[in-house]
């Protein structure tokens, strides 16, 4: 099985349009929705950076309504139940899947990054995050993508405090660095935007992307590729600073797709 946690804390719109994007993107290589828990600022569609504090309605990648529904708040609590819930079903054979987004803060002072949550702009440290994350049993492996600012500061934590047989992060920026939204369309955080379309083969707009003819789209786009592709692509912002971590380093050759899952579990 797969299971996945999509996050964002004080969220503005190009996060929950982020989030949205990765959504269609797991439902169309088959992730069971109700194995996807998406953690959005007060439990709503709503954003805010939003002055009328009104919910998202048509999505801009292609002016449809949202298909995600948000099971609960950008908040450590939140993400601390949804760990709890894949908890109860993990496997060994298992993948868990996490994107987070929206805003990222740094102490400066040796502690490190953390995710900005809701309510009131709470910090939920490095530290706190890779402890609750540690508490998930054995499972065949991890993907995290990070879009917040300075999130390669957690690259190497989150490594160290998986549980999981193969271990990959992605993270949009090094530690001492912000992430970017995308030049041409302020609708998208850049790097999460290609990182996901090219594991989808095609981008917001449902327009083919040029990587890997064949493959794309049918979730063997090794987790590696994704990466290369969003550090690489013409439509990247080029003032990010895109890291990623690996253990072992085969971690980098993971998929999302279930059918390479079950051809490994079964080697």
């Amino acid at each position: 099985m797969r299971y996945a946690i999509l996050f964002s804390g004080m969220s503005f719109r190009r996060h929950i349009n982020g989030l949205e994007f990765c959504y269609r993107t797991l439902v169309d290589l088959g992730f069971a929705t109700d194995n996807i828990h998406i953690l959005n600022y007060d439990a709503s569609l709503r954003a805010c950076g939003d002055s009328e504090h009104t919910p998202c309605e048509a999505w801009p990648g292609d002016n449809t309504a949202y298909r995600m529904v948000v099971s609960a708040a950008g908040s450590r609590a939140a993400f601390q139940l949804a760990l709890r819930a894949i908890r109860e079903k993990l496997t060994r054979d298992d993948q868990v899947f996490i994107n987070t987004t929206g805003h990222g803060g740094h102490h400066g002072d040796g502690r490190g990054p953390d995710l900005i949550t809701y309510p009131h702009g709470e910090r939920y440290k490095r530290r706190d995050f890779c402890a609750d994350l540690a508490t998930l049993p054995p499972h065949r492996s991890l993907v995290v993508l990070m879009a917040q600012c300075f999130s390669g500061g957690f690259n190497r934590a989150v490594v160290d405090a998986s549980r999981a047989a193969s271990t990959f992060i992605a993270s949009a920026t090094s530690e001492t660095r912000p992430s970017f939204m995308a030049f041409n369309d302020r609708n998208w955080d850049s790097f999460q935007r290609n990182w996901i379309a090219a594991l989808a083969g095609r981008d917001v707009d449902g327009s083919p992307i040029a990587t890997h003819a064949g493959r794309a789209g049918s979730g063997r786009i090794t987790v590696s590729e994704a990466f290369a592709y969003a550090s690489t692509c013409p439509g990247r912002n080029p003032y990010d600073s895109p890291e990623y971590a690996a253990c072992p380093e085969t971690a980098s050759e993971v998929t999302l797709s279930e059918d390479t899952i079950a051809a490994q579990a079964a080697a």
